[in-house]
């Protein structure tokens, strides 16, 4: 008899646990993420250096400003025309005393660098449109034009260097 009520509880809980289905639902979830640009400018100085004269002719140098890129988005670098300008023309300056520069994007004497505007401009420099993650190295030019030497002193300028991204 034992057997028998043992026998039959087990088939009660089997067909009551088979009886006892669980039910289910399904639903669809969005993963998304965006990829912010970022990019920071380092500039060095533009270095003339010590000079005895400007009468004779044009002194170039060069430098140049590391763009940092988290992405591959293009960027361009403009500039301002400092504090001491006259207009559209860069001046250094020593007391009331000024002495004329320019700075260039692609060469001496070819664009001169403008505030940042929109991409493809002559004034400023443009990045290629892809390829540009991580550190991007930018050659600015430099020149003190032939003028009159003006009176002696140490002579200076700063410009806002700006990159666009």
């Amino acid at each position: 008899m034992f057997k028998k009520i043992a026998c039959l509880a087990l088939v009660g809980v089997a067909v009551a646990s088979h009886g006892a289905n669980a039910a289910q639902d399904s639903g669809t979830m969005a993963v998304s993420a965006t990829i912010t640009a970022s990019c920071t400018i380092a500039t060095s100085t533009l270095p003339f250096g010590s000079l005895t004269s400007t009468n004779a002719a044009n002194t170039d140098v060069s430098t140049s400003a590391t763009v940092t890129c988290s992405s591959d988005s293009p960027f361009n670098i403009g500039m301002d025309y400092g504090l001491n300008a006259s207009g559209f023309q860069r001046r250094m300056a020593s007391g009331g005393a000024f002495l004329n520069y320019e700075v260039y994007v692609d060469g001496f004497g070819v664009n001169a660098f403008g505030p940042v505007s929109t991409f493809g401009t002559a004034n400023n420099y443009n990045s290629p449109s892809t390829g540009n993650s991580g550190a991007n190295v930018v050659t600015i030019y430099g020149r003190i034009p032939q003028q009159t030497t003006p009176a002696s002193g140490s002579y200076s300028d700063t410009l806002t260097v700006t990159v666009n991204y």
